[in-house]
């Protein structure tokens, strides 16, 4: 990436100086696929190397001590029942447990490189989250929505403030998972664009939202509901109250403020200025792009109109599908909303309709989509630009596959557990 600067380059500080050399590295950093087959061939090397030097590491595991069980009868009944099964005081045991490294140069290692290949890209969920975000994203973008909204939140959001807002809602995209990473980067960079400010800047901004204020939220997210349940599993073999996932609520708010002010000052005044200010012309034909893109402003009114109604649609069917007692979405046996429930567990797909629905209405209205085929062809298209995205899920997933049958997870967080004691 080859950027301006307006700072001279005789009077470069120190802190100029460290983000040349990052930036001097980072443009050397190999394409990801090749990343990650450089650290697939590390991990069978590696594997190989310490299986054959029989290298190994000790750690201590609690396990639930044996409980002595007596079988009975219900009471007037024939059926069996355990005693003693279920008690509150369980009591465990510490054992030791070895970690040997599994070679992937062995005979069983070289099987598991040729028939796990397939089954490991099947099973790797964020393809299919990928997927099903993109699909309502690329429908909408084909549709001209995206560019509707933008220019929309360029109206509305002072110039000055655009950074900030971008990273807000990043920090916001928390609770639909990696979407945000799909959906609101890009909108960064096409926002900064349209106000004539880098693009780059306004990746950035998006990148920074979604990724360094991850999990600083204003409600609750499928995360939460699983470090909750995780946190309560532990406090329970103590015996201290349960936590509900609201606990750390006003951290998390007052987090999302503070990392708001924080990337955005960062975006604002480091980031943008060492790209330099943004030459048009690296985009393109400005004016093809524009002719392009370009809708009669009653017609955008009109499907901003309609796409309006139709996310008040798609809101009102997830709330009948949610709030009423025994709706779909809550959960059978609790009746929760919040928590291991369908609806945290639908957040996606309803994300992905938020996108679709409204698409699929603003292109009607403005003539972007006059039958099914147009929307089908949208989709094909977006999923035709994800080629080299897919081809480094599939080597992501080799690798993490090939990591953990090597026991080389395991391995090393003993091993450094055991330094940190």
């Amino acid at each position: 990436m080859t950027t301006g600067t307006a700072t001279d380059p005789g009077k470069r500080s120190f802190m100029d100086r460290l983000l040349d050399t990052v930036e001097r590295v980072g443009n050397k950093v190999p394409h990801p696929v090749l990343m990650f087959s450089y650290l697939i061939i590390g991990v069978i090397v590696l594997s190989a190397l310490l299986s054959l030097l029989g290298v190994s590491v000790t750690e201590q595991i609690a396990v639930p001590a044996p409980q002595e069980v007596t079988p009975d009868f219900y009471e007037d009944t024939y059926e069996y029942t355990l005693s003693g099964i279920g008690s509150e005081d369980v009591e465990f045991e510490i054992k030791e447990q070895t970690i040997t490294i599994n070679s992937l140069l062995s005979i069983d290692g070289i099987r598991f490189l040729f028939t796990s290949f397939v089954p490991n890209f099947q099973g790797f969920g964020a393809l299919a989250v990928t997927l099903i975000a993109m699909m309502g994203a690329g429908a909408a973008e084909v549709a001209g929505l995206m560019a509707a909204l933008i220019r929309m939140l360029v109206r509305v959001a002072p110039r000055a403030l655009i950074a900030y807002l971008i990273v807000f809602i990043g920090a916001l995209a928390s609770v639909a998972s990696d979407a945000g990473y799909l959906i609101l980067i890009p909108l960064g960079g096409a926002a900064f664009l349209a106000v004539g400010r880098h693009p780059i800047a306004g990746l950035a901004a998006g990148f920074g939202g979604v990724a360094a204020a991850f999990m600083a939220n204003l409600i609750p997210t499928p995360t939460d509901a699983m470090l909750f349940e995780i946190t309560n599993e532990a406090i329970a073999l103590t015996g201290g109250a349960p936590i509900s996932i609201t606990a750390d609520y006003f951290f998390q708010a007052a987090s999302t403020i503070f990392l708001t002010l924080i990337i955005g000052f960062v975006i604002v005044r480091v980031v943008e200025p060492r790209l330099g200010k943004y030459d048009p012309s690296q985009a393109g034909d400005p004016a093809q792009a524009a002719a392009a893109d370009e809708i009669d402003p009653a017609l955008e009114a009109r499907g901003l109109r309609r796409a309006g109604i139709a996310f008040l649609g798609v809101l009102a069917v997830v709330l009948l599908a949610t709030l009423p007692p025994g709706a779909p979405l809550r959960d059978p046996a609790t009746g929760a909303i919040i928590g291991q429930t369908p609806f945290m567990s639908s957040l996606l797909f309803i994300v992905m309709l938020c996108f679709f629905i409204p698409g699929i209405a603003f292109g009607s209205a403005v003539g972007k989509y006059k039958g099914p085929n147009d929307v089908i062809a949208a989709v094909v298209k977006t999923f035709a630009g994800l080629g080299g995205l897919i081809f480094m899920l599939l080597m992501i997933s080799q690798f993490i596959a090939y990591f953990n049958y090597s026991n080389l997870p395991s391995f090393i967080a003993t091993v450094l557990a055991e330094w940190l004691g």
